[in-house]
């Protein structure tokens, strides 16, 4: 389906409607075979069309010669596949959402929660980038964990408007220590992209090379964006905020123990170090001013909140559940072999 080259075509304003009509078909008839027959291949190509749409929706238009993305047409693609996609989730947590803790107990409830799903540290991925993988095997974690990683401050950015009061207060912290503090050194998605420097990885692998990338990472990176552009779900990325700085303190300190057996120095690993203190930061006060805050004001949300918290838990739980395996069969990077000059020792 050639999404992605309609989405920066000049011709896309002579498209005939015909064209329109039967590329619509084609989306009904991916979504359904994706998210209600568990046909994978249609799962795969949902997941790759939609994700198109969104770096589409992030693309600065003096970047490209065309960009085609505010289009009706793609428009409604995109709600046919997130429409498709939450109808099938909600049904999958139907029973858990059916009986959730009363507000006075929620903290504990997500805590524990959070801490024993399978993505968290106790997954045998982290185990194993701390004590056994290869240079290389390590470099294709970082790779494939690109996309979240480079576009979660838009997401951020994304949730704000509309929102006051406490929520705009600690999306704006959020958004503050994701800028760098207005320091454009230690933006985030900069010093990411320093350690792909170092790694010899190309920094644009997610959005001109994304065929590279497995289908539940771009999965992820749709889920956010399916909440953060889709006002009436805004709960529930609240929600998928919270599990997000509840478990990456975690998971970066076992990367950066086997970077570190690696014979890697901190430097290059600022971006992981930075995580290791700033999202425990933001995990406490997402919960105590965001999260209780709005319980205390409306009970009723709290289904919203915990679709959020399942998905997020679940969907970066099928990333490294397939990454897990893809890494273990490896001997060099899916984009070639180092060529830096760092010397494993």
């Amino acid at each position: 389906m050639e999404v992605k080259t309609w989405l920066y075509s000049h011709d896309m304003d002579s498209m005939a409607v015909g064209a329109r009509n039967q590329l619509r078909e084609q989306v009904e008839l991916l979504a359904r075979g994706a998210f209600q027959e568990g046909d994978d291949a249609a799962l795969t190509e949902a997941h790759r069309v939609l994700y198109a749409i969104n770096m589409a929706l992030l693309t600065a238009p003096w970047s490209v010669e065309r960009l085609n993305v505010g289009d009706p047409l793609f428009g409604q693609m995109k709600s046919i596949l997130e429409k498709c996609w939450h109808q099938a989730s909600r049904k999958k947590y139907a029973p858990i959402l059916a009986a959730l803790p009363p507000a006075s107990q929620f903290r504990d409830w997500v805590t524990q929660r959070v801490q024993s799903h399978p993505s968290n540290v106790t997954h045998p991925i982290f185990a194993f980038l701390r004590d056994q993988a290869t240079f290389e095997q390590m470099r294709e974690f970082i790779l494939q964990e690109t996309p979240l990683e480079s576009l979660f401050g838009d997401i951020i950015a994304l949730m704000m408007p509309g929102v006051y009061g406490g929520i705009k207060l600690e999306l704006a912290k959020n958004f503050w220590d994701e800028v760098g503090h207005a320091q454009d050194e230690r933006v985030h998605r900069n010093m990411r992209f320093r350690l792909m420097e170092f790694l010899d990885l190309p920094k644009d692998v997610y959005t001109h090379q994304f065929d590279l990338l497995v289908r539940e990472e771009l999965a992820l990176v749709n889920m956010y964006m399916s909440m953060a552009t889709n006002r009436s779900r805004l709960t529930e990325i609240l929600g998928a905020l919270l599990a997000t700085e509840t478990m990456i303190p975690g998971r970066f300190e076992w990367q950066i123990e086997g970077w570190r057996r690696l014979g890697v120095g901190d430097k290059p690993l600022e971006y992981l170090l930075e995580h290791t203190t700033v999202d425990v930061e933001h995990a406490n006060a997402w919960m105590g001013e965001i999260i209780l805050p709005l319980l205390e004001r409306n009970p009723a949300v709290m289904p919203d909140i915990v679709l959020g918290i399942l998905l997020r838990l679940d969907t970066a739980g099928a990333v490294i559940d397939r990454l897990y395996p893809h890494l273990k069969g490896l001997k060099e990077s899916t984009v070639g072999p180092y060529r830096g000059s760092h010397v494993v020792p």
